[in-house]
């Protein structure tokens, strides 16, 4: 089976509390499989709030795993501290779609 890992962001999203929030989601063949609030950092200014770059990402063994730039500025090469972190995935949602073990499936 051919499986197709995508990612749509959600900015200023409303939440219940009434605080806009911006998310990442993931899905993996048209469903949704993972929603993670993107960074946010206190130090910077309102309105400059969405200055990390997250690349590489792909699901292996029921993780995202992803690579996370801090202070990116568009058109700029200003790169801060670069970390590799991974998030679970729910193992219900992957067993429902039938992933494999040891499957990578990049994002596109």
């Amino acid at each position: 089976m051919e499986y197709k890992l995508t990612r749509k962001s959600q900015y200023s999203k409303k939440c219940a509390d009434g605080k806009s929030r911006n998310f990442l989601l993931y899905f993996l063949n048209d469903v949704q499989i993972l929603k993670q609030k993107i960074p946010y950092d206190e130090s910077i200014d309102k309105g400059f709030d969405r200055r990390t770059a997250i690349y590489d990402d792909y699901l292996l063994n029921g993780r995202i795993y992803q690579t996370r730039t801090s202070d990116c500025w568009c058109g700029k090469t200003e790169l801060g501290k670069t970390r590799k972190v991974s998030f679970p995935v729910s193992k219900l949602k992957l067993q429902e779609l039938k992933v494999p073990i040891n499957l990578k499936i990049n994002a596109q």
